[in-house]
């Protein structure tokens, strides 16, 4: 190995001369290949892919219950809007009337489509309000389904109190369209979110512009109570279309457009929940990370200029990074590879590393030019110097990120392979056109010129006065360094102790710390999102939905009592059990107990479970036959299989995770005593929010695990390079510290550490392992040549000490910049990132001397070890 290193050592020197000889041929190569990439970058949008369902394998078994679960009854991804009337009564005229004109409008804008481009409202199915709200009654002796208010609101203040007591007597209207203190209101609207089959088109509409219906018409009393189903028929599985971002954020501006004109929203006030307003408030977000990147970019163009004072500098290092983009994204564009918003952190790193290969190398070159070298030695002994540390950077920071491929979450994958992929295409850039760059422009003139007696331009004018301001960041930084070795030699062992105590504080720190994401907690203090789901968690029924599917597996059997009385005590366990994050639960059981209670005269100790088969089958029957629609969004159409909608409060999914867990248990104790009569029986967990908290643990535990090996794996290489065990565990010791800065604090600070958090922490470490190879590089250059330990320090530190502090003030500002994203997740990599950058650097200068002096390595073999402490005994 020490062989192989020496020989790349030799060959990048050689590099600025051999490819100066191929001048013409690279540029036109690299100009070519740009092009041809760049059109690569216009298929990327054919192959985004921001739906929930692509972070799932097909066979995942919470997906396929989520599936099941669609077939059966429909989308569970609709849109809660409570709303507080500005005269504070949900039951005042005004406040009835803006309702209704809101259902009523928002229906007739559903129906005329729109000749232009799609109509997003033709996602709704359903809405219900007070006004519109169906209620049991008998007439005849029948069962009937009527609306509670309907299309005529009184204008009687006594008829509305009337209506209030009545509202009182529906055991399922409180929290979803009324508060208990009757100052907040709900509007539900049913979506088909999730349930468009694959083989739709997307226009979301039936070609006729007719509305879907229900297959289930109404039977007629002369049919016989059970209900006949064709067994012969084939049912194949259908494949649903992934809902798109678009088509969430799209429904929630249509929706916007009637709440929010003046004849509603001078009544209403309004907090919406759901994936479509949710996903509508992301947007905003996202949108304000473009902005944000631009701000961290922009701060990264200031410091190079203003630790270089020059514009070749700056311009140099930014468009190896540009090229490098350009080069990944136009290869995922013209494979067809489905890529996420995560391309964005793939950016942020071939930004993090791109720069600091290119500062190392310019740095270099600059400060051999101060030595009196002119400007082909310079280049030449930068890259002996430094492209070979670069070339270990860029494996280590690559095979780091490969380790993200080990996951099943395809998206992560991919993104581990475009990390490596652009961090390898940046090291490329700048081996191989940087030198053509410098000797097209260079920081520092190649020959001296006679000074011009002309007068200088107005440009020239304004630098040379912001020169004059701005100090020579050389001549500030090579004072501050030069005191760096002997403070360090001065007490080696006590410096190791020191961070060695931090370190495992932070490992402890790191044991604590609890992953938890909540993308309410998301948000800043004061942001709209917390508000909104505030509102709706303490007045109405919740900002969370979750399902559990109960298939019996048998026809007919939600027609047994038993069962019916499963559900109910499921939902009064849930209720009992978990009160301080079940908001409220509905199911068929209740439905079956409200239309007993209405046809046994109202009375409220009938409000039960009929207890024979014959009873419940007979009010089944009558409730189908009054509300059909309404049944078959509860239960089948053989009665096999039927669900509970349970509404939650929010909270992170770390609570969530360990309440789904123990439902499970509730579950299996609750239907057991079922299975010998319904053996198929499978009673299980489902919903949007389930395969939601699956993608949280899933991005969890295979990023620690991603990361876990990112680390053994950087270390064994490490050891490999450097071709000893000693040296290589003094290479990832300074590592550690930065790695688990970030984990340690948030344990220590009881900070949860959140799904997007977990996911950059990759490219945290990839930074902070750059500059440690850099400066044992260098220094094993050094103390191989002049045998010194002292003096290889002191040129070390001279030489690289520079760079290092340059890339770490320009990576480590320029994360600095996300801590003023109104997005926590962003907030925490901007805060805890810059730390562990510059905690990095702190090592680099100041630990792994102090482990030098202590250890001594000399990376030499037996016979020169044997050689050198022959020379030294000779010496005594």
């Amino acid at each position: 190995m020490k062989k192989l290193l020496n020989q790349l050592t030799l060959y990048f020197k050689g590099v600025p001369e051999a490819v100066r000889k191929r001048t013409a041929l690279l540029w036109v190569f690299f100009i070519v290949l740009t092009a041809f990439f760049f059109v690569g970058l216009f298929r990327i949008p054919d192959h985004f892919d921001m739906t929930m369902e692509s972070w799932f394998s097909a066979d995942d078994p919470v997906k396929l219950a989520l599936d099941r679960f669609r077939d059966e009854f429909g989308s569970d991804d609709g849109i809660f809007i409570a709303y507080k009337p500005k005269d504070g009564d949900i039951f005042s005229e005004a406040s009835l009337k803006a309702v209704q004109g809101i259902r009523r409008e928002l229906m007739e804008r559903k129906d005329n489509r729109k000749k232009d481009g799609p109509n997003y409202l033709n996602h709704i199915k359903k809405i219900d309000t007070i006004v519109s709200a169906n209620i049991l009654k008998v007439q005849n002796d029948t069962l009937v389904s009527r609306k509670f208010i309907g299309d005529t609101i009184p204008s009687d203040q006594a008829a509305r109190e009337q209506l209030r007591k009545e509202a009182k007597k529906q055991k399922t209207f409180s929290l979803l369209y009324y508060s208990k203190d009757f100052q907040y209101g709900g509007i539900s609207i049913q979506t088909d979110f999730g349930t468009i089959p694959l083989e739709e088109k997307t226009d979301f509409a039936k070609e006729s512009g007719e509305e879907e219906t229900d297959a289930f018409e109404e039977v007629n009393e002369e049919q016989d109570m059970s209900m006949e189903v064709d067994k012969s028929a084939v049912i194949e599985k259908t494949k649903y279309k992934p809902t798109e971002v678009a088509e969430y954020v799209g429904l929630m501006d249509e929706i916007d457009i009637t709440i929010y004109k003046p004849e509603y929203a001078d009544h209403l006030d309004y907090y919406p929940v759901g994936s479509a307003p949710l996903m509508q408030i992301f947007m905003k977000i996202m949108e304000e990370m473009g902005p944000m990147y631009m701000g961290m970019l922009l701060v990264m163009i200031i410091l190079l200029w203003f630790l270089f004072k020059s514009l070749s500098a700056v311009v140099w290092p930014i468009l190896v990074v540009v090229l490098s983009c350009i080069w990944m994204g136009g290869i995922i564009g013209w494979l067809g590879i489905t890529v996420t918003n995560m391309i964005t952190l793939t950016i942020m790193l071939i930004l993090a590393v791109g720069i600091a290969d290119t500062i190392h190398i310019i740095s270099g070159y600059l400060h051999f030019r101060n030595k009196g070298m002119d400007h082909k030695k310079a280049l030449d002994a930068a890259f002996e110097k430094s492209a070979l540390p670069c070339l270990l950077t860029s494996v280590t920071t690559s095979i780091g990120m490969l380790a993200l491929t080990l996951t099943p979450i395809t998206h992560i994958a991919v993104f581990g392979f475009s990390s490596a992929a652009g961090v390898m295409m940046a090291y490329m850039f700048t081996i191989y056109l940087l030198p053509l760059m410098l000797d097209l422009w260079s920081p520092v003139a190649k020959k001296n010129k006679m000074v011009s007696k002309k007068k200088p331009g107005k440009y020239k004018s304004f630098l040379k006065s912001i020169d004059k301001l701005v100090p020579d960041s050389t001549k500030v930084l090579s004072p501050l360094l030069s005191k760096v070795l002997p403070i360090v030699e001065r007490r080696p062992g006590t410096i190791i102790i020191f961070f060695a105590s931090i370190l495992l504080i932070c490992i402890y720190g790191a044991t604590q710390v609890k992953i938890d994401s909540n993308f309410i907690e998301a948000t800043r203090e004061g942001h709209r999102l917390r508000i909104v789901y505030d509102v709706v968690d303490k007045h109405m029924m919740g900002a969370a939905n979750m399902e559990v599917l109960v298939d019996m597996g048998r026809e007919d059997a939600l027609q047994d009592p038993k069962v019916i009385l499963a559900m109910e005590t499921l939902q009064s366990v849930l209720i009992d059990k978990y009160g301080d994050l079940v908001v409220r639960t509905y199911s068929l059981s209740d439905v079956v107990k409200d239309a007993y209670q209405a046809l046994n005269e109202d009375r409220e100790e009938m409000h039960v479970i009929p207890e024979t088969k014959q009873m419940l089958t007979q009010t089944l029957f009558m409730f189908n036959n009054a509300n059909p629609e309404d049944r078959r969004k509860l239960v089948s159409d053989n009665y096999d299989k039927s669900h509970i909608s349970i509404q939650l409060y929010n909270t992170g999914s770390y609570e969530y995770t360990e309440f789904f867990r123990k439902v499970k248990i509730d579950i299996h104790e609750t239907f057991k005593h079922l299975k010998p009569d319904y053996p198929s029986m499978d009673v299980s967990v489902t919903g949007g929010l389930a395969l939601i908290m699956e993608l949280t643990d899933y991005i969890s535990k295979t990023q620690l695990r991603s990361l876990g090996l990112a680390i053994v794996t950087i270390s064994i290489i490490l050891i490999v390079i450097f071709g000893s065990i000693r040296v290589g565990i003094l290479s990832i010791i300074p590592n550690l510290l930065p790695a688990t800065l970030t984990f340690g604090l948030l344990g220590l600070f009881d900070i949860p550490l959140d799904s997007d958090t977990i996911i950059i922490a990759p490219v945290i470490i990839g930074i902070a392992v750059d500059d440690t190879i850099h400066f044992i590089t260098h220094y094993r250059g050094e103390v191989l040549k002049n045998r010194q330990i002292h003096r290889s320090l002191k040129n070390t530190i001279e030489e690289v000490g520079q760079a290092i502090t340059f890339t770490t003030l320009i990576l480590g500002f320029g994360f600095a910049i996300m801590s003023f994203s109104s997005y926590m997740s962003m907030v925490k990599v901007g805060i805890f990132g810059s730390m562990a950058i510059f905690t990095a650097l702190i090592c680099d200068l100041f630990l792994i001397p102090s482990l030098i002096l202590v250890f001594k390595p000399r990376f030499l073999n037996k016979d020169e070890k044997k050689a050198l402490k022959a020379a030294q005994a000779l010496e005594v």
